[in-house]
């Protein structure tokens, strides 16, 4: 077992259902929705409705990972889900200090508001700025590298995954690295047992922000390793499934869906060839047992 030191998160979301402030025509507005947030924030209060991808057949097969993070959620400032196009005065849709947090995940935001958050984070204590992009219009170029100029100004770290589980672990970001370690989110990461041909065991060493990895982690097991293997991974990663825009990304020259399922099969390939034969009696213990470390943590 791994002991980590606890990474104190923050979220900021949109999605609150309020009606346009007074002057303010629905026409001039633009809209924001809370879907990856409720996903990713469920995911690590493991919330029982986070995961329904079995239906009435669920065994509860996340619970041996122990991932209710609940304790190292700092809190949630959620936005109307209407906004104006343009916000002259961002602050007002702030608080006027956020709570003491080690990392900022800001999900979906309207991008003037994005703009004055580096200061807040860097008063609450917040090392890393956390912004996944999971459709095209998330975030401008502009405005990202506006974030990125702020954040080194003020000795923050910031990231801006495209989509959220591209978010991988990067030498010049150690405490994102810490982010990802502690909450064992980001690109999905497996280990997976065979034994004649067949997949006997699966492990999540670190799964999407979602936690969409735990459920095709589940669902594969017994699989045939055969020319079939691909379309299975891809059927279950979509039932669960994932949320990331089908609009085509011109960044990437591809849509952010088939990047995080480009990533999610990268990922399974890549266990596979470390794939190794079940241990004897006497050998290593098994998976469930060595994966994942535990996050009995101590707060700083």
């Amino acid at each position: 077992m791994v002991n980590l030191v606890m990474v104190r998160v923050f979220f900021i979301t949109s999605g609150l259902r309020l009606p346009p402030r007074p002057g303010i025509a629905r026409q001039w507005c633009t809209f924001f929705n809370d879907v990856l947030a409720r996903k990713v924030i469920g995911h690590l209060r493991d919330d029982p409705e986070a995961c329904t991808g079995c239906g009435k057949e669920c065994i509860r097969c996340r619970e041996v990972y122990e991932l209710d993070f609940s304790p190292a959620i700092a809190g949630e400032h959620k936005l109307p889900s209407m906004l104006p196009y343009y916000i002259e005065n961002p602050r007002e849709y702030l608080p006027e200090r956020l709570p003491p947090h080690d990392a900022l995940v800001v999900i979906n935001v309207h991008e003037d508001l994005l703009l004055v958050l580096p200061e807040l984070a860097k008063a609450a204590g917040a090392r890393t700025i956390i912004v996944p992009q999971d459709h095209p219009r998330w975030v401008t170029k502009w405005v990202r590298e506006r974030v990125r100029e702020d954040c080194f100004r003020l000795g923050l770290e910031c990231a801006f995954p495209k989509p959220f589980c591209a978010l991988d672990e990067d030498p010049n970001r150690p405490y994102t690295n810490e982010f990802i370690r502690y909450f064992r989110i980001g690109t999905p990461k497996f280990e997976i047992e065979l034994g004649d041909g067949i997949i006997e065991k699966v492990a999540v060493l670190r799964s999407s922000p979602c936690g969409c990895t735990y459920h095709v982690a589940h669902r594969i097991v017994g699989a045939k390793v055969d020319e079939h293997l691909h379309e299975l991974v891809s059927k279950y990663w979509h039932s669960y499934p994932c949320v990331a825009s089908m609009e085509m990304d011109y960044e990437l020259g591809d849509t952010v869906i088939h990047r995080a399922g480009y990533d999610l099969l990268k990922a399974f390939d890549e266990a596979l060839r470390r794939a190794r034969r079940p241990a004897p009696a006497t050998g290593r213990p098994p998976l469930a047992t060595r994966f994942p470390a535990r996050h009995r943590a101590r707060s700083v």
